[in-house]
């Protein structure tokens, strides 16, 4: 190797080492001009943070990630802040969208029968117009006969409630005096304490109920009532149920094409489960109501109606409705004209609907296309019922047959083929 060589070598690792510093501080440089980019714009997003709204979030947050939209991890950001904002928009215009929704629940309901008059040669306007206006009717004679009389009864259970606290201590204090519950006369404090805790725990218990499902349906009148729009509910639901088989293709066609089939796939079993499921649960939970409230009629069971609406309202709760309907019912008829005679009559006229309903109205109305195991159910009801209440409650059962019919259909369909 020769000198002039061994000059030229440090001086070309000399021009390395001083390129890679170059390119070293230019990185550098520019990770700080983006870090102060960046502070920059959070500082002016929070200065302007009154004139941000979701929907400007969200635009910006697509512009500035477009050209970055082949990166996997991009991608992820933009699908998961789309979930985001659609459920934000959801929530946003549900109030809005309501006349849309209730129609489109009525169609989906009602498509069947819409479907058999149509094979039976009836022209599908027509019977279209038959079953709206048969719903119609239903609806504008139970809001001007029966609600009146629920309400009005309603609001004598709930006057009444402070006399059967009272009656009950009394019975109880009877009880006690008598030496039935095993108390000396020397324990008075202690029978005095016994007495008020169970006379408020009653109270609270009776009073809830009412007051709860009372709360619950104000709630549902005062949303119904503010949108003026709800008379387009029947022209929507007639254009819906006219065009209904169209809109579920043009739905399907949003889909990429290799997704199509198994997204119809997918929408067949939840219409099966829930078709199934809102039309049976409705009917049975219509005739339980109408059963239930016409024997406590019979028996002379004070509050009839309300102790029907409670039973029907309460059916489409499994194991749950019945036993705290029933403890209404009993709890009334216990001090009743004849309570021996009422509270017997009410336990076999709710075991007996209960027994009829298991054995005839479900598996003849709803099938067996709600197979869900009780001891699944029963987690099902408490999880729900937790989280969001008397409505987590009524949506318990159709969600978790959906949630395992999709399972099965994953583990026939998706898996064999992984």
């Amino acid at each position: 190797m020769s000198l002039q060589e061994e000059e030229v070598k440090p001086e070309q690792r000399r021009k390395h080492e001083v390129s890679s510093l170059s390119e070293l501080l230019l990185g550098r440089r520019e990770w700080l001009l983006m870090a102060v980019t960046l502070a920059l714009m959070i500082v002016l997003g929070y200065t302007v943070r009154e004139v941000f709204s979701p929907i400007l979030v969200y635009v910006l947050f697509l512009i500035a990630t477009y050209p970055l939209r082949h990166e996997p991890a991009v991608r992820h950001l933009i699908v998961i802040a789309t979930i985001i904002f659609g459920m934000w928009f959801f929530v946003e215009v549900a109030g809005a969208v309501l006349p849309f929704v209730i129609a489109f629940i009525i169609s989906f309901i009602f498509s069947p029968a819409v479907e058999t008059l149509a094979k039976k040669k009836v022209p599908r306007p027509l019977s279209i117009i038959v079953i709206l206006l048969t719903l119609l009717g239903a609806v504008v004679a139970l809001s001007i006969v029966v609600l009146p009389m629920v309400f009005q009864q309603f609001q004598n259970f709930l006057t009444s409630i402070p006399t059967l606290t009272s009656e009950v201590s009394n019975s109880l204090n009877s009880l006690i005096n008598r030496g039935f519950l095993g108390f000396t006369p020397e324990s008075q404090n202690l029978q005095q304490a016994i007495i008020g805790e169970i006379s408020g725990r009653i109270e609270d218990v009776t009073r809830a109920i009412p007051n709860g499902i009372l709360s619950f349906v104000a709630q549902a009148a005062s949303a119904l009532t503010k949108m003026l729009n709800l008379v387009l509910v029947p022209f929507l639901s007639f254009y819906v149920m006219k065009d209904f088989e169209l809109i579920k293709y043009r739905v399907k066609m949003l889909f990429p094409r290799r997704y199509r089939q198994r997204a119809a796939d997918i929408y067949g079993i939840i219409d099966v489960i829930l078709g199934s499921y809102l039309r049976g649960a409705l009917t049975v939970a219509f005739i339980n109501s109408i059963v239930i409230s016409s024997l406590m009629s019979i028996w002379g069971v004070k509050y009839p109606l309300v102790i029907g609406l409670i039973s029907g309202l309460l059916d489409m709760i499994p194991y749950f409705g019945i036993i705290i309907s029933m403890s209404v019912a009993v709890l009334i008829a216990l001090f009743g004209d004849s309570p021996g005679f009422q509270v017997a009559m009410v336990i076999v006229s709710f075991l007996g609907m209960n027994l009829t309903e298991t054995t005839i109205l479900y598996p003849r109305i709803i099938g067996s296309k709600i197979g869900v195991h009780p001891v699944l159910l029963i987690l099902a009801l408490l999880v729900f019922g937790y989280f969001m209440g008397f409505l987590g409650l009524l949506i318990a059962v159709p969600t978790t047959a959906i949630l395992i019919g999709l399972r099965k259909y994953y583990e026939r369909n998706v898996r064999p083929a992984h």
